[in-house]
Formats: C-alpha cells, structure tokens, sequence
C-alpha cells in the first residue's frame, strides 16, 4: 500500500492543502522527503494520515481553526491494481466515505489494506523519530544484547520490551528468590508463624477466667463504698461553706439598708432621663459656642466686601476671556509657522516644474500632465509585463535550441522485448541489493577464519589435551555456580583467618589477665556500716567534749572507716575481674570452635576445585580455583567458536546455492536475447544483464527527448504571440493621452510614470498647502478686530500688534474676574453666618422643649440644679433595686423560703468556729480521695487482667488475620507462577523468533550497521551466552565489541540498522504500507545521514518510506544518496 495523494481540506491550520506523491519510475525506490520549517505541519501530516487510517480521536487538538462537524481529510491510496480514494470526518460513526461520492464506506475496507494493524501498532511498528531512536538504544543497553529481544524489538517497534521484562523479574524476585535471604514471601512465612504463637498464648482456661472475674467484681464493690463516703463528707463541706458565704453577704445588706435612711423615697423614672440631661448641658455649652463664632464671621465678610475694588468696564468684559484665549493660542502658534508653510509651497511648485521638464512637456501646467488612475495604472503593468515577456521569450528560444541539439543525435535503435525487461529489472535490482558476489567471498572469509580461530582456540586449552566430544561431555558448573564456589572459597579462607586472629587475641588476653589476676586479698573486709556507726559515735562524742581525747578517737575512727571502705571496693573489684576471666575462657572456647568450623568450610572448598581438576586433566593434578574459572571461560570461547564455524559453513553452502538459482534465472531470461550467454557464468550475465537494462533507460530517454523538442517549439510560439500582443496594447494605451504616438520603449516609459507619479503625490499636497495659508490670514484678520473692540471698550490703546495686546487686555480682564468671584464668596459667606444663627436659635427652643417633662417632674429648676436633682433619686432608685437583690441572692444561697425567718440563726453563727469545721471536713476529704483513687487503681487493674486474658474477641481477631494472611500468600503465589510462565514464555517466543529470522534480519542489519558507521563496522556476528544468544559488533580492523558496551550515538545507529532490516522483513512476507520517520538526523553528520538516506532508499525499493524534516541541507544530501529521491516543500501548500 502506498499514499499517492493526501488531501488537508479542513485540518490543523491547513484548508484545501493537497500533497502528491508521485509514484517512481521502474527499478527506483519509493522514497519521499517533506521538508518545512517549524510550526509548518509535519507533525499535522502524520497525525492526518494516521487519522484517516483509523478515524480521529473524540478530543483532536487540530481543531483550532475548523469546527469539529467541518474537519475533513482525503487521500487517494493505491494496493497493487487496486486505486482507493477516500475521506475522512470528525465523528462516532460513519466517518469513512467515498471522496468522489461522498458515500459511506466501512471500516473493513482500510482493515483490509493494513492487514490487522491498529493505531498503536502502525505508529510503533512503521514509524520512527529521535525520541523512538534514543529509547531504542537504551534499549540495546537494557537487553545486553540479547539477539532474540533486540530483533523482536527492531520488527515490532518495542523499544521498552527489555524493560517489561526486567520489570516482571525484579517483581518476582521480590516476592521470592531461592537462593536469598531477604524476600517477601520470608516476611508473610514469619508472621504467620508469630500469628499462631500469638493465637495459642491468648487462649484461658475457665477457671482462671473465674477468678479474673471475682476479682473485678470486689473491686468494683471498694470503688462504689469509697465513692459513696466521699460524696457523704463532700455535702456537709457544702452545706458548711454555704453558711461561711452567706456571712458577708448580710453585712452588706445591712450597710445597704441604713444607706437609705438619707436619701428621698424610692421613685422609678424613665431610664433615659440622665442620658437626656447629660446631652442637654453639652449641647448647650456647644451652641453657645456655635454663635458667637457665626457673629464674628458675620461681621468680617461684611468688611471685606466694603474693601473689594470696583471696574465696571472690566467686569462686563469678563465673559470674553473663555473664547479669545483659545483663539489667541491657535493664532500664536499659526504666525509661527506661517513663514515656513510659505516656503513648503514655492518648495512644491519648483517640484512639479522639475516633473513637466522630465516629461518633455514645460508649456503644461501639473494638472494638465496629471493622467488618470485607469491610464496610468494601465502604462504600469504594460511595463511591469516588458521583462517578463522578453526573459520568457529569450528563454523559449534558448530551451528549444537545446532540445534540438539533444534531438539531432538521438539514435534509432529497435525497442527491446518489454516482458524480459519487466522481469529483469526488479530480479537485477535484488541482486544488486543481496551482492553476492561480496557476499561469497565475505563466508568463505568467515568460514577460514572460524576455523583457524577454532584451531587456535583449542590449542590453548592445556592442560586439556582431549577431542572434542571429550570436551563436550564434560559435566562442569556453569560459570554462575564457579563464582559462588570461589566465594565460598573466599569466604572460607577469610573465616579462617579472622578466627585464627581472634583466637590469638582471645589467649593473649586471658593470659594477660590471669598474670595480672592477684591473690593477697583478704578472705573478708570489716563490716562497712559497723565503721560508719563508729564514726559517728565519736563525732558526736567530739562535738560534746571538744577535746584532744575525742579528737584523737575521732580521727582513728575515721581512719578505720576509710580502710574498710578501701576493702569493700577491693573485693568488689576482685569479683569483677573474677567474672571478666570467666567470660573471656568461654569466648576463647567458641572461637575455637569457630576456628574449627571454618577449616573445614576451606578444605571442602579445596576438595571440590580438586575433583573438578581431575574430570578436566587427571595427569595436571590440583590447581587454584581462578585457573578453572579461566580455563571454564576458555572452553566456553571454544565452543562458540565451533558453532561459529559450524555457522559459517552453512551461511556459505546457503549463498552458494541462491548463487546458483541467480545464475540460472538470468540464463533463463538472458538466452532468449543472445543464446550465446546460456552457459555463461554469473558474472558474465550480471554484466550482460547490467548493459542491457543501460540500453533500455537511453531509449526511453530519447524518447523523451523527441517529447520535450515539440513542447518546446508550442512554448516558443507562445512567447512570441504574446510580445506582439504588449506592443499592441502599449500603443493602444498611449494614443487615449498626450503622449501620443508612437509609443516610447518600456525604459522611458517607466521614467515617464515615475514623474506622473511625483505629480500626482505633489498636487495635492500644493493645494492643502495653499488652502492653509489662507484660513492662517482670514483667522488672523478676524482677531485683530475683536482685540481693537475689547481696547476700545476699556479705554485701552491699540497699537500694539495681536501678540502684544492680548496679554495686556487680558490682565485686567482677569483681575476684574478675580474680584467678582471674591465678591460672590464673601456673599456667599455672610450669608452662611445669618443661616448658621438661625439654626442654633431653633436648637435652644428644642433643647427647652426636650426637658419639659422633668421640670415637671423635678421642678423648674435651672439646668445643673435639675442635674444634681435628678441624680439623687437615681442614687436612691438604684439602691432600693441593690437591697432586692441582695435579699433574693441570700434567700436563694440559702435555700429559705422565708429570708426574715433564716436571718436571726445566720446571725448567730460564729465565723471562726465554721472555719475550724471547714477545715477539719477539708483534711477528711483528702483522706478520702487517696483511697478512692487506690479503689480506681485497683478496679482498673482487675480490668485489665481480665480484658488480657482473652476472652474479649482477640483469638478471634488473631485467627481472622492469619487467615488473611494465608489468602494473600496464595494469591501472591498465583501472581508469582503467572509472571514466572509469562516470562519463560516471552522467552521461548524469542529464541523462535531469533531462530526463524535471525539469518535474513542479520545479514540486512549487518550491510545497514556498516554503512551508517562509515566503516568503522564492518558488521554484525553472535556469540552463545548460556541459553541466549547476544549480539556482536565487528569492528572493521579486527576484534569485536558486545553491542551493550558500544557508544550512545553507535547504538543509535546499530537500532537504526535493525529496524531497517526489521522492516525489510516484514516486507519480504507482506505487502508492506509506508514507513515515516520524522528527523532522525538531527544528531548525525553529514556523511551519517547520506548512509542513512542510502539505508532509506534501499527500505524504499519495498515500499513507500516519508522522511519529514526541517533541516534544508538534508534535502540535498537525499537527492545526493538518492537521485530520484522526491522532495516537498510544505511552504508551497
């Protein structure tokens, strides 16, 4: 399948957008570059083509700039015979049309063609970028080169299947691992064992249980006896302090009481009253204020309004400052520039006069010459057309000459059977492309040098002098199993040293302590306390008498004393020291043991590398370890080699045999045009097939030639019609003005129109100009009579000019205007006053009338007498509502009914006595508390007893864990098998995939890897690995490197052969549908990328390859590698 057009008539930022893909000529490859600046569409084409294969997706981000219903992409695909043209639209169902009909088409008919690929797998499998080119050399990297994975990726596009792989083998390991320590299945195994131990410790025979209980019970009976004292002591302490409280109480109700014998009767008021009081004496005080501040302003705006000037004349004038300001401005700035407006004309009027000369007419004026729009618009493409139509015409001329000359040595020779040419061509092209000749000489290079590699191999294998079905039957541990046992071995001889170290150190030691181990102790020491109590007798002895008898027997008692604490610490030490040497023999014992242990760790390791000697050269006798690690690695080479060999003779036997069938074809096809060559060799008929597939492509060019001589003698007759054509249009056009006939040639013509040009642009301007100038006078004219009306008005000379007398006029205009809006103020001003007195009158009436109804009340009475009267019966008021109060508090802390009856025995209480019973109930209930928190302690540990014997659900909850516990395990097991299969599976397919293709794919990545490392490769080859294969990259000079150790950008390109090779693959067993790669060269030089463009045309001999990129000097290099390589500007559409 091939694209032959893609159609972008509504996508991204593309509308009615076609892109062609001509198909290529026979024998030629298939290949396409698209080059276009960023932000141009590369990204929108691919995204397209793929949107037309497999429908756009509900969210599109190419929707930016067309609605969603309008969206639409067409192409015309070709499959063989088979022409498609289709459509595709943005929604659910029935996008897929005819693009001619605009009928429905379904989806099979795109399924058909892509043979089962989807959307995921066509991006993966047959496209490529530099994000996909660096996953896959890091996945080289991650595979170590496995051959099986890295073939299976380079078909598949699977960049990351090493690590989905690595991923469910780390997942594995971590759950289990046989050889480890530490994995997760040990975690569960170990809980679930502490689970059961921990189920059987909480099971609790009933008895025990029973006695558990009884024990709660009692102590619930103490807690509720001691709780229940406590509450019996804590309500006489209440009823106790009740009576203490209610003692200050009744002296403060008493006092209250005999306050109210000087004061008037109880009489309630209105609770705003001394608010309204308060705001009367201080809106009083303010409004006195208020006036006489209001008559002073009053009388000074009244002075200074008698004191203002007065200039009737001016005043009337005042209006005519708003609108001779303005004007005087505009007129100022107008006389400014009035002389160099004057000189801009006279400056137009030389231009237009310089114009007419340069158009040979003087005795017109400027509008005369000027010409019309259509006439001179008409003169302007004739000249703009001049020399296009003289280059194509000279061109024609030059073109049909050289198709002449090409015709006139055309040979004529007879055409050639087309059938042996349609057969021969593509059978030449994949010869050239298999080389067999190279690659003959190349196996039977390989072939020699397996086997001399071989020879030597086994030559060095000393001290194995055996066959090699000797060697091949050696049962030997795999190279995994010789590194542990040199751990082992390793680890046994560093036992062993570490132990015999620290048996030496350990005997040093305890002969150290048993030199310095003293036995001068005494049996006992005095008794510590009997000196200490000695001591103190005489100390106190010596403090009575203060004597020298008593401070000399103090002094020997205090020597006593020492000593016999120096003893006890003696003895302690010695026990000590005692205990350390017991300690030390028993570490002596173990590290002998251990010593033991590790010997024969290190001769069983001995023992082994022994035995394994003698299977391989019994007569060499035993050698170190390192030595059959080396000599096992040695073998392992030999055997590789031997299967190289085996290899290499196979790989030649195959190329001799396709040799062969090369051979006959081209007889077979050759004979029917020279009998001659039906017993030639091959070289002779690649050759003879080489000259005549030459001669086919010079016949076809001639023929092309004769083509191209008849479209160009139809292009010259062409250019000269339309010459004679313009020199008619060119005289018609210049008879409708005053140029006349006959018409100047195109150069003076073009001078014309540029003068015709001037005129038109000048003319204009010189009437603007002109018209200016004059308002510039009339303005002016008109100011100078309003100023000399103003001067006259005010008496005022005027004989100044227009600039000068303005501002005289208008000084004294503005100080009139000044003094009329002074005037006003100061109007305004008084008048403010006479307002603001009036107001505060009308608030003394107010304020009067607001305290009526307590002079009513109180008594007329002035303001603060009013105040003070008010006050006492507020005091008086408030002192009735205090002995309420008090009376209801004391009722109510008392719990009496009836305070007059409780008074007298409150009274009667004596304050120091119930502070003496207060106390004493306080110390009770102290008491009390300690034993109802001991009562507490014991009820909450009788509890606790209870609750861990287990009869509260914990075996319960123990059991339902473990059992969780088994069903996670189980389930982790079944996880852990379905990865294992998964992976051995994976496995298998791999080493069947490396099997079936590893002969076809190796030998195209080969050819690839050498070309694009410029021959630093020369190619690729395998090596065994234990069950897998990796691959091997052969370096040209000699030697080979594993591919996991080659270079960033080497693995880059090694990926880049492979999946090359991969493609070829899948091409040789399918029809193969076009490959896109987008700028995978922005790393590479620029002989890399002319390999790799030679690697791409070769893809291109299979199918259609699209390489999109932004970079211009790949274009060249492309058709450099490629000749018929097609390129596409996107800037074009």
């Amino acid at each position: 399948m091939r694209i032959d057009q893609l159609g972008l008539i509504r996508y991204g930022h593309f509308t009615d957008a076609a892109l062609d893909f001509p198909a290529p000529e026979d024998g030629q490859p298939d290949l396409h570059v698209i080059f276009g600046p960023n932000e141009a569409g590369k990204s929108t084409l691919f995204s397209a083509w793929l949107d037309l294969l497999f429908g756009m997706p509900l969210q599109t981000p190419y929707n930016f700039l067309h609605d969603n219903r309008t969206l639409r992409i067409e192409a015309q695909i070709s499959a063989g015979d088979t022409r498609h043209t289709l459509a595709r639209l943005k929604g659910r169902t029935n996008t897929l049309r005819d693009a001619a009909t605009d009928e429905t088409l379904p989806e099979s008919t795109i399924a058909a063609l892509l043979g089962g690929l989807d959307r995921a797998a066509y991006s993966t499998m047959f496209s490529l970028d530099d994000e996909t080119l660096e996953d896959g050399g890091e996945s080289i990297l991650a595979s170590k080169g496995d051959l099986g994975q890295l073939l299976f990726s380079a078909s598949a596009g699977l960049a990351e299947l090493s690590d989905t792989l690595r991923v469910l083998s780390d997942e594995n390991a971590a759950w289990f691992r046989p050889n480890a320590r530490k994995f997760h299945l040990a975690d569960q195994k170990a809980r679930l064992a502490e689970l059961t131990e921990t189920r059987k410790a909480a099971d609790l025979p009933v008895s025990d249980w029973r006695r558990l209980r009884d024990a709660l019970t009692q102590a619930e009976a103490a807690y509720n006896d001691a709780n229940t004292r406590r509450a019996e002591t804590q309500a006489r302490k209440d009823a106790l302090h009740r009576n203490l409280d209610a003692l200050p109480r009744l002296a403060r109700l008493t006092r209250a009481e005999a306050a109210q014998d000087a004061l008037p009767a109880p009489d309630p008021l209105p609770a705003d009253w001394p608010e309204i009081v308060t705001r009367a004496r201080r809106e009083d005080a303010e409004i006195a204020g208020l006036q006489q501040a209001a008559k002073q302003a009053q009388a000074q705006a009244q002075k200074a309004r008698a004191d203002l000037p007065q200039d009737a004349a001016a005043r009337a004038l005042v209006p005519e400052i708003e609108g001779m300001e303005p004007r005087f401005g505009v007129i100022a700035k107008e006389q400014s520039d009035l002389p160099r407006r004057r000189e801009e004309l006279a400056e137009l009027d030389a231009q237009m006069t310089r114009a007419l000369a340069a158009l040979g007419r003087p005795d017109l004026s400027a509008r005369e010459a000027a010409l019309p729009a259509t006439t001179r618009a008409r003169l302007g493409t004739l000249v703009e057309e001049a020399p296009v139509l003289h280059a194509a015409l000279t061109a024609a001329r030059s073109e049909h000459a050289r198709a002449q000359e090409a015709v006139r040595d055309a040979p004529d020779t007879p055409p050639l059977d087309p059938q042996v040419l349609d057969r021969l061509a593509p059978m030449l092209a994949e010869l050239r492309r298999a080389d067999l000749s190279r690659a003959l000489a190349q196996a039977r290079a390989a072939r020699d040098e397996a086997q001399a590699s071989y020879a030597a191999l086994m030559a060095q294998l000393a001290p194995f002098d055996g066959t090699l079905a000797a060697l091949l039957a050696l049962d030997l541990p795999g190279p995994d199993a010789l590194r542990t046992l040199a751990r082992a071995q390793d680890d046994a001889a560093q036992a062993t040293r570490a132990a015999q170290t620290e048996h030496q150190r350990l005997s040093n030691t305890l002969d150290q302590m048993r030199a310095e181990f003293g036995t001068d102790l005494p049996d006992s020491a005095p008794d510590p306390m009997a000196t200490r109590a000695d001591r103190d007798a005489a100390w106190t002895r010596h403090r009575r008498n203060l004597d020298a008898d008593s401070a000399d027997a103090f002094e020997q008692m205090m020597r006593r004393d020492d000593s016999a604490q120096a003893a006890q610490i003696a003895l302690a030490r010695h026990d000590e020291e005692l205990r350390q040497l017991r300690r030390q023999q028993v570490a002596l014992t173990q590290a002998q043991a251990q010593l033991d242990t590790a010997r024969a760790a290190q001769a069983e390791a001995d023992a082994q590398v022994a035995a394994l000697w003698a299977q391989i050269a019994p007569q060499a006798g035993p050698r170190p370890l390192a030595d059959l690690i080396a000599w096992a690695e040695q073998r392992r080479v030999v055997l590789a080699a031997h299967d190289a060999c085996t290899g290499a003779e196979a790989e030649l036997a195959a190329i001799t045999a396709r040799m062969d069938e090369a051979r006959a074809a081209l007889s077979a096809l050759l004979s029917k045009a020279d009998p001659g060559l039906a017993q030639a060799d091959y070289a002779t008929l690649l050759a003879a097939a080489e000259a005549l597939l030459q001669n086919a492509e010079r016949m076809t060019l001639h023929a092309r030639q004769r083509r191209d001589l008849a479209a160009r003698t139809t292009g010259l007759d062409a250019a000269q019609t339309a010459l004679a054509a313009w020199q008619d249009a060119l005289a018609e056009a210049c008879a409708t003005c005053w140029i006349g006939t006959p018409p100047p040639d195109a150069a003076q013509l073009r001078a014309m129109l540029g003068a015709l040009a001037d005129l038109d642009r000048l003319i204009p301007q010189a009437d603007a100009l002109d018209r200016r100038i004059t308002r510039i006078e009339e303005d002016t004219s008109a100011f100078q009579a309003d100023l000399a009306r103003i001067a006259q008005a005010l008496d005022h000379p005027a004989d100044a000019g227009p600039l000068q007398l303005w501002p005289q006029l208008r000084d004294r205009l503005r100080q009139a205007a000044r003094a009329i809006e002074e005037e006003e103020r100061l109007r305004a001003q008084e008048q403010a006053a006479r307002d603001q007195l009036a107001a505060l009158e009308a608030r003394l009436q107010a304020l009067a009338q607001g305290l009526a109804p307590l002079r009513a009340r109180l008594g007329d009475l002035p303001l603060d007498d009013l105040a003070q009267a008010l006050e006492a019966q507020t005091r008086a008021n408030q002192l009735a509502a205090e002995v309420r109060t008090l009376r209801d508090e004391l009722a109510t802390h008392l719990g009496a009914e009836d305070l007059d009856t409780a008074r007298p025995r409150l009274a009667a209480l004596d304050s120091d006595q119930l502070q003496a019973e207060e106390a004493s109930l306080r110390a009770t209930l102290k008491a009390q508390d300690h034993a109802l928190q001991a009562a507490y302690a014991d009820l909450m540990a009788a509890e606790r007893a209870l609750n861990e014997a287990g009869h509260d659900g914990e075996p319960a909850r123990i059991e339902a864990e473990r059992q969780t516990l088994l069903i996670e395990m189980a389930e982790d097991a079944r996880r852990y098998l379905a990865r294992q299969a998964s992976i051995v599976a994976v496995e298998m397919a791999l080493r069947r995939y490396r099997d079936t293709h590893r002969s076809g794919m190796m030998r195209e990545a080969a050819r690839a890897f050498a070309d694009l490392t410029g021959g630093r490769y020369s190619g690729l080859t395998t090596r065994p690995d234990g069950a897998r294969e990796t691959l091997i990259a052969q370096l040209a000079g000699g030697g080979a490197k594993p591919v996991d150790t080659l270079s960033k950008g080497t693995r880059f390109q090694l990926y880049l052969a492979l999946r090359a090779a991969g493609y070829l693959e899948l091409a040789g067993r399918a029809p193969s549908v076009p490959f896109i790669a987008d700028d995978i060269m922005e790393t590479f030089d620029d002989t890399r990328a002319h390999a790799a463009f030679r690697l791409l045309a070769h893809m291109g001999m299979h199918g259609q390859v699209i390489y999109l990129t932004h970079h211009s000097h790949l274009c060249d290099i492309a058709r450099a590698a490629c000749p018929s390589t097609q390129v596409h500007d996107l800037t074009a559409l």
